[in-house]
């Protein structure tokens, strides 16, 4: 195991890994790793062998260095076009020296000497048969939220231009400031749309009525497989159901593009309201890792950095209402 550094070449060899693994997800591109690196974040690889590198995105410095698989638990771990067995997440990370470091295991190409492992599972929405077939697995009451988002006016369309990411961004954080949540920067979508949208790995969507931006979604894509990483929405017009008709617009669209699957993001234990509506569009769970070893000082600049996201979301709350 070795810590390389970014370079060209570097750069070059990983593209080339991606490029030939079966199981590579639009979150180990190089184009989406340039997102962060665009936002100030650092990128390293750690090479297992000649033909296997587990990517790494870094921020901090000293005891308050991390560095994850990639951001916000998306689709990582280790890239290689011919898995011969499983990488200890232990040595992976030891090049990396005190960071504490966090890798999403998609692929269930790593194991773990000392209890770092973590089951999580997505729902992810069968696609090889085409729309029709998957659109007869939504549950009746979702076909019947999917019409009443139709016959109420809302009507979906593809963001045409960054011009109108104001108004996705703005959803964005009512939706965030709803939940908790810490938002992302404007910069952040600035840079997917600018590298993922003329590559063809991303689409924006904008749902509205009268004119009128109500909802939003971003699906991601690589190969076969599709990815609804994130819808947004304003709150006061829930009753619209705009986001059930993005996504239904979203399966059309991906099956028409001849994905495989669409990935409707990871569903947590606790929350069985979001696990219950990816259900009603006939999504299946599918398990995968997360693999953790946090530092004392980051576990508390985390809890300290909870804290204060959650007085600011009610603030947020307060402010967009």
């Amino acid at each position: 195991m070795r810590l390389l550094a970014e370079t060209n070449r570097v750069r070059e060899r990983y593209a080339d890994l991606v490029a030939h693994c079966a199981s590579a997800t639009v979150y180990q591109t190089t184009a989406w790793l340039d997102v962060w690196k665009h936002l100030g974040a650092q990128l390293a690889f750690v090479e297992v062998d000649r033909e296997t590198m587990v990517p790494f995105v870094c921020h901090g410095r000293g005891p308050l260095r991390r560095a994850y698989s990639l951001p916000f638990d998306t689709y990582g771990g280790p890239v290689t076009a011919h898995p011969n067995g499983p990488v200890s997440f232990e040595r992976a990370v030891e090049p990396l020296g005190n960071a504490s470091a966090r890798v999403v295991d998609f692929a269930a190409r790593m194991a773990s000497s000392n209890g770092a492992a973590r089951p999580t599972s997505s729902h992810v929405v069968d696609l090889a048969r085409g729309y029709e077939a998957a659109a007869a697995r939504y549950s009746s009451s979702n076909q019947r939220l999917i019409r009443q988002a139709s016959d109420r006016g809302v009507r979906v369309e593809v963001m045409p231009d960054a011009q109108h990411l104001g108004a996705f961004y703005a959803m964005h954080m009512r939706t965030v400031a709803r939940h908790g949540a810490r938002p992302l920067s404007r910069a952040f979508f600035d840079a997917v749309f600018a590298s993922l949208v003329p590559a063809g790995s991303a689409t924006f969507y904008l749902a509205r009525r009268e004119g009128e931006v109500v909802a939003g979604n971003l699906v991601l894509r690589h190969n076969d497989r599709s990815y609804d990483w994130m819808w947004v929405y304003d709150d006061r017009q829930l009753h619209l159901r705009a986001t059930n008709l993005m996504i239904d617009c979203a399966i059309r669209d991906e099956a028409e593009r001849g994905a495989r699957l669409l990935n409707l993001g990871a569903s947590p234990n606790d929350r069985l309201g979001s696990v219950r509506f990816k259900r009603s569009f006939g999504a299946t769970p599918f398990d995968y890792t997360v693999y953790a070893h946090t530092g004392r000082l980051v576990a508390a600049a985390r809890r300290a950095r909870e804290n204060t996201t959650r007085i600011n979301a009610r603030l947020r709350v307060l402010t967009v209402r």
